[in-house]
């Protein structure tokens, strides 16, 4: 599902976003500064982060899947904010979840930009790279550390469910 909001609807939304911080009606969500996430039983929540699909930015939920008896994925989808060109406006994709048994989980998220990974129909696996024995190899992207940045890597959230 895709939403394109104008800046007006836009503004109007974030102030709805940010009224509903902190009250038990909606899904808390999480960005890519905090990775270390606790929820209660039941809870849901997101992780939200940037991205700009027009652009070939994409996120993937990435293998191995968290296990599903302690967070549940209920799916993927993404918000675009601002201009009618191509890839002139910014966006948000939110990965949605489901806190189950009490436990922990890892999810792992792979931050694509410019189309850097896969297209959105494959797998979230690292894409082979040649070697320089000219043998295809897979080699892993590294393990991200801080904000998002224009190159491939894994977004680490430890998940623990109380």
């Amino acid at each position: 599902m895709r939403t394109i909001l104008t800046p007006l609807a836009a503004a109007a939304a974030g102030v709805l976003l940010l009224a509903g911080c902190g009250s038990s009606g909606g899904a808390d969500e999480y960005g890519t500064e905090k990775r270390a996430i606790t929820v209660d039983a039941g809870d849901e929540f997101t992780l939200k982060v940037p991205a700009n699909p027009a652009l070939g930015q994409n996120w993937y939920l990435a293998e191995p899947r968290p296990d599903a008896n302690v967070v549940k994925y209920r799916g993927k989808r993404e918000e675009e904010e601002g201009s009618d060109n191509t890839g002139g406006g910014d966006g948000t994709q939110f990965f949605d979840f489901t806190a189950g048994k009490p436990g922990k989980a890892t999810v792992k998220l792979l931050h694509c930009p410019m189309g850097s990974c896969h297209s959105g129909t494959q797998s979230a696996a690292p894409i082979p790279s040649a070697t320089a024995s000219g043998k295809a190899s897979t080699s892993p992207y590294p393990t991200a550390t801080s904000t998002p940045d224009d190159r491939p890597a894994f977004f680490v959230y430890t998940i623990t469910v109380r």
